[in-house]
C-alpha cells in the first residue's frame, strides 16, 4: 500500500535531489572571496611579507638584468683591449711593457708564416694534379672517340648486312612455305583426278574435262614448285655468303671494342690513382689551414693582454686615443652597473 506524501514535503524532497541552486554556489564563492579580502586588509603583517616577496622578486629579475648587461659591457672591454693588442701588434709599437707578449706573438706569426707557405705549396700541387688528371680524362676520351670513329663504318655495314641476312631468311622461308603449299595442292589435284576417273556416274565428256582441268592446274603447280626449289639453293648460298661477311666484320667490330675496353681500364686505374693522390693532398690542405685557425686563436688571449697592459699604462699613442676614450666610457657603464647592483643587495 502507498503512503500519499505531502505536496511540501514532496517539493523539498525534489529539491534536495537536485542539489543546490546555481546562485548558491555563486554566493558561497563570494562570501569566501569577501573574508579573505577582510583578513588580509585586517593583517598588516601578512600584507607586509606579501609586499617583500613580491619586491624581492621584483628585485631578483633586475638583478639579472643587470648582470646580464654587466657581462655584455665586460665581453665589450674585452673585445676592445684585443682590438688595441692588434693595432699595437700591426703598428708595432715598442713598450717595454709587452715585450713579453709581443715575443710570444712574434713565434705564433712565424709558425702561421711557414703554416701559409706549407698550404700554398700543398695548394699548388692540388692544382698540378688537377690539370694532369683533366689532361689524362681528355687523352683518354680522345682515345676512345678514335677507336669508336674506326669502328662506326664497321657497324653500319654489319647493321646492313644484318638486315639483308633477315631478308634473306624471310624470303627462303616464305619460298618453302609456299612450295610447301603448293606440293600439297598438287596431291589434292590428283586425288580429284583419280576420283573423276573413278566416278561411273560422270559422263565421258564431263571426266575428260575435268581432268584436263586438273592435270594443267597440277603441271601449273609443279612449274611453281620447280621454280621455288631453284630459288632456295640461291637464298641458302646468299645466306651463307652473309653470314661469312658478318663474321668478319664482327671480329673487326670486336678488335675495336677490345681496344676501347683496354683504353678505359688503363686509364681508369691511372685517374683513381691521381684523384686518390688529390684527395689526400686535400686531405693536407685542410689539416694545415686548421692548425692556422688554431694558431690564431691562441694569439686571441695574447692580444687582448696586451691590450689589457697598455690601457694599464696608457701607453701615448695617437692611434691608441680612440679606443683608449671607449674603454673609459665602458668602464663608466660597468661602475654604474656595480653600483646599482650593490644597492640591490
Amino acid at each position: 500500500m502507498t503512503i500519499p506524501i505531502p505536496p511540501l514535503q514532496a517539493q523539498v524532497s525534489a529539491e534536495v535531489s537536485r542539489g543546490l541552486p546555481f546562485w548558491m554556489l555563486w554566493l558561497f564563492l563570494c562570501v569566501i572571496l569577501f573574508l579573505v579580502i577582510f583578513i588580509f586588509l585586517r593583517d598588516k603583517d601578512l600584507r607586509r611579507r606579501i609586499s617583500s616577496f613580491l619586491s624581492g622578486a621584483r628585485r631578483h629579475m633586475i638583478r639579472l638584468r643587470l648582470q646580464v648587461k654587466l657581462k655584455k659591457e665586460k665581453e665589450k672591454k674585452a673585445a676592445l683591449w684585443r682590438e688595441l693588442g692588434k693595432l699595437a701588434w700591426n703598428e708595432d709599437v715598442q713598450a717595454s711593457c709587452i715585450d713579453e707578449d709581443c715575443g710570444k706573438l712574434a713565434e705564433l706569426e712565424e709558425e702561421i708564416g711557414r703554416l701559409r707557405k706549407t698550404w700554398h705549396d700543398v695548394f699548388s700541387r692540388i692544382e698540378i694534379l688537377g690539370r694532369e688528371h683533366d689532361a689524362a680524362l681528355k687523352l683518354s676520351r680522345d682515345l676512345v672517340a678514335e677507336q669508336e670513329e674506326g669502328r662506326r663504318p664497321h657497324q653500319e655495314e654489319m647493321l646492313a648486312l644484318t638486315n639483308r641476312k633477315n631478308e634473306v631468311l624471310d624470303a627462303l622461308e616464305a619460298s618453302l612455305r609456299e612450295a610447301e603449299a603448293a606440293e600439297a595442292q598438287i596431291k589434292a589435284v590428283e586425288k580429284e583426278v583419280r576420283r573423276a576417273e573413278e566416278n561411273p556416274k560422270m559422263s565421258e565428256a564431263d571426266r575428260t574435262t575435268r581432268v584436263a582441268r586438273a592435270r594443267e592446274k597440277a603441271a601449273s603447280l609443279a612449274n611453281l614448285v620447280s621454280a621455288l626449289r631453284k630459288k632456295s639453293p640461291l637464298l641458302q648460298e646468299e645466306r651463307y655468303r652473309l653470314d661469312r661477311k658478318l663474321e668478319g666484320i664482327e671480329g673487326q667490330v670486336r678488335i675495336f671494342n677490345a681496344a676501347i675496353h683496354r683504353i678505359e681500364e688503363e686509364y681508369r686505374e691511372r685517374l683513381q690513382a691521381r684523384e686518390k693522390e688529390i684527395r689526400e693532398w686535400q686531405k693536407t690542405k685542410e689539416r694545415v689551414q686548421d692548425k692556422i685557425v688554431d694558431v690564431k686563436r691562441l694569439m686571441e688571449p695574447l692580444f687582448e693582454n696586451v691590450g689589457l697592459i697598455l690601457d694599464g699604462a696608457r701607453v701615448p699613442n695617437e692611434d691608441f686615443a680612440v679606443i683608449y676614450f671607449q674603454i673609459d666610457g665602458v668602464d663608466k657603464t660597468i661602475a654604474d652597473l656595480g653600483t646599482r647592483l650593490e644597492h640591490l643587495k
